[in-house]
């Protein structure tokens, strides 16, 4: 007898906050179009499969848009579509060339015939200016682009709207506005339809931290070896509000949908023991991790066939708990990111019936597999984001959905299930621990650790500070609660996520002003100057130092992080590129600062990216140092191209070079520069250095001829083999005086 498997899909629904107040318009439309798309169309089709049931993860902040958008709150785009075309100024229309084709060519533009003409008329010519589209034109592509991003499975519940789209040009403002009515009735429609179908029993309803933050990263902003210029503030200075986000989310569902969710989707599934043992304080029921996070709680690796498909699945078709003092209920579910990542990326590149029948074949595979596990019982969990990924494929999934589920539905060896019900009855296997990490390479890397996304959570750990001391004096309820309501906002996983490297969203200045205008209304709401900071977009400052020496300190040189505290008066700056995602870079920032005798210097050294090559060490850093006087000799490493920093043609008078593999430094080396421009080794017992977490240097300044009242200029490169790979910073010198 075949044991049967359980499937849970569990399909996430997030847009983060696109206002930059409460009373402003969105300055992005993805929540309206996603609402128009996805949303209804998602649901609906648990009415053509009796036995099929699906699991839904919807975030609050989304709940509160789409009551926005009922309530007339609009976006940039919608408020355009519905003007007068003859009121549009040059910007307007500018606009809208800019943005009315933001839709996946293949699938939404190039089925609606005249809006493909559209399309092309406006990228044929790279000087294309806004008096070459007539009036009627820029109607027509705001009225194409609308009615792309309207599901086709909704035509028949909404009557007139095929007629709508079907027209295709010459829309008039009166027709524009109807298509903006269907767009408000659909959501509208999304709430209630959502409980009647959760009431019903055909679908459970989870949720998300209220503003999709990075839970691990809020109880300890440390959690990620390597989370760097947070020193200044206590790691967990941001810990009680990853509770109160959680619980207000489980409170705001309950209030919409009149049952409280059981399930917490941890945003990015990034998570912790310190995550699971707050879920668990809270009552929560589930929660699901990556099977990279797995893989590294156990300390073994999951050998995949030729096919993907995973040699032995048992591990991930149970559910956990963390062992822990206190009685633990929260389960612990893992998904096969594998399987996600093809739906997600791979699949919309095949015929919808191929691709369902090869992910039906998987989960065929996954269910031969446990065959002889010692469990009657197995659940495969399939969890990923259930809006983004439809536009690239044919007919926003239709096909590969209905060929998939009808599958699934007409296998008896196979059921859907909801997650709860599913783990009515199941014992959890006790966990050890759990590995902190999140689904992309079971880390928080693409949230923190690369420059920019430091420099967002050093502004915002800066805010929290400002608002606790704040708090401590308010009487004022009302106003304490936006506060912190705009500290919750910040700490949203998309800010982070959109920052630096690698992610380019097309709109990351976009992201990058509401991320900072949530900071600024804390210090308006408060009655205090915004900080200059705040008014400067954070991907100009990459490459400058983004914090200066505050005070004298005088740091025991250890190698340790567990020492962070005695550079809280230091500088921080970083090198020019993230060093998270560039295979190249050894360093990823430097702290630095003075006592009345010495210059300090401490190197974040990037373990991963430290080489050895058949025994040859490659890595290099250089510290190259000038005094008051001019008289020095150039810089003697070798660019890589003809394009030549401002920085290689200044003169220095003192050179130190560290070689270092990934345990000790192997050579460390001061030359001083001589009348004739070349360099010679200068021997020296008094400079210090201490290697391992991170490299700390002590450089007297008696070693560099500096006296009081003179000051030290310098920067700092690295390179492998004489060839520079980086220069800090490349425009100038830094100063330290010598006071």
């Amino acid at each position: 007898m075949v044991k049967k498997l359980s499937v849970a899909f569990i399909w996430h629904f997030h847009q983060p906050v696109y206002q930059e107040n409460s009373n402003s318009d969105f300055l992005m439309p993805w929540t309206r179009l996603h609402a128009t798309k996805d949303y209804l169309d998602m649901l609906y089709r648990v009415d053509n499969f009796k036995k099929l049931k699906l699991n839904f993860n919807i975030s609050p902040v989304l709940i509160d848009s789409i009551e926005k958008y009922i309530n007339g709150t609009h976006d940039i785009h919608s408020r355009l579509l519905i003007s007068d075309i003859e009121t549009l100024d040059d910007r307007d229309k500018g606009f809208i060339l800019n943005n009315f084709f933001d839709a996946n060519y293949n699938n939404l533009i190039l089925k609606r015939q005249y809006y493909a003409e559209l399309y092309n008329k406006r990228y044929s010519n790279e000087n294309i200016t806004t008096s070459d589209f007539t009036n009627q034109e820029y109607s027509d592509i705001m009225a194409n682009f609308t009615l792309a991003w309207f599901d086709e499975t909704l035509y028949s519940r909404y009557p007139g709207l095929e007629k709508l789209s079907n027209k295709q040009k010459n829309y008039t403002k009166e027709e524009r506005l109807e298509i903006y009515n269907y767009t408000i009735k659909i959501l509208k429609d999304i709430i209630p339809k959502y409980k009647e179908y959760q009431d019903k029993g055909k679908i459970e309803i989870s949720t998300n931290p209220y503003y999709h933050p990075i839970v691990p990263l809020l109880l300890n902003i440390k959690e990620q070896k390597g989370a760097y210029n947070v020193d200044e503030y206590p790691s967990d200075i941001l810990a009680d509000d990853a509770y109160v986000q959680t619980k207000k989310s489980l409170d705001r569902m309950e209030e919409v949908f009149g049952k409280r969710p059981k399930g917490i989707w941890l945003p990015e599934h990034c998570v912790s023991s310190k995550t699971v043992e707050m879920l668990n304080d809270l009552g929560v029921s589930w929660t699901v991790a990556d099977i990279g996070i797995l893989s590294e709680t156990f300390g073994k690796e999951y050998i995949r066939a030729f096919d993907g498909s995973l040699e032995s699945p048992y591990d991930i078709s149970i559910n956990y708990k963390l062992k822990s003092d206190k009685e633990m209920k929260t389960n612990i579910l893992f998904d096969d990111s594998f399987i996600a990542n093809l739906m997600s990326f791979g699949y919309g590149n095949y015929e919808g019936k191929d691709a369902a029948n090869d992910l039906y074949e998987k989960i065929k595979v996954v269910q031969d597999k446990l065959q002889n596990s010692p469990r009657d019982e197995h659940i495969l969990t399939i969890a990923m984001d259930g809006e983004n990924c439809w536009e690239t494929y044919k007919n926003d999934g239709d096909e590969f959905l209905t060929v998939l589920y009808g599958l699934i539905e007409k296998d008896p060896t196979l059921k859907t299930v909801l997650v709860s019900e599913y783990l009515a009855n199941k014992k959890p296997t006790e966990l050890e621990n759990i590995k902190s990490g999140s689904w992309i390479k079971r880390n928080f890397d693409l949230w923190i650790g690369e420059p920019v996304k430091n420099v967002a959570w050093m502004y915002l750990s800066r805010a929290k500070g400002d608002v606790i001391k704040f708090i401590e004096t308010s009487e004022d309820e009302e106003l304490n609660k936006k506060l912190l309501e705009e500290i919750y906002i910040a700490e949203g996983s998309d800010w982070f996520w959109w920052y630096g490297e690698p992610n380019d969203s097309g709109r990351d200045h976009i992201f990058d002003l509401l991320f900072r205008t949530h900071l600024k209304n804390i210090y308006e709401l408060m009655g205090q100057k915004t900080p200059d900071e705040l008014d400067v977009p954070l991907i100009s400052i990459v490459g400058k130092p983004i914090r200066y020496p505050k005070d004298k300190f005088t740091p025991s040189l250890s190698g340790s992080l567990s020492t962070s505290g005695e550079w809280n008066n230091a500088g921080y700056i970083f090198l020019t590129n993230g060093p998270t995602f560039s295979s190249n870079k050894t360093v990823k920032g430097i702290y630095y600062g003075c006592d009345n005798d010495n210059l300090y210097f401490r190197f974040e050294i990037n373990k991963d990216n430290v080489k050895v090559f058949k025994d040859c060490i490659f890595n290099e850093l250089y510290l190259y140092l000038k005094s008051s006087d001019l008289s020095g000799a150039p810089i003697s490493l070798t660019s890589k191209t003809d394009n030549i920093p401002p920085i290689l043609s200044i003169f220095f008078n003192y050179e130190l070079k560290f070689v270092f593999d990934k345990e000790k430094i192997m050579m460390s080396r001061l030359s001083q520069s001589m009348y004739n421009s070349l360099w010679a080794l200068k021997i020296s017992k008094n400079i210090e250095y201490a290697y391992g977490e991170v490299m700390d240097l002590k450089v007297p300044f008696s070693e560099i001829d500096i006296e009081k009242g003179e000051y030290a200029e310098f920067c700092i490169m690295t390179a492998r083999g004489g060839l520079i790979d980086e220069i800090f910073p490349q425009d100038m010198v830094l100063r330290i005086n010598h006071t």
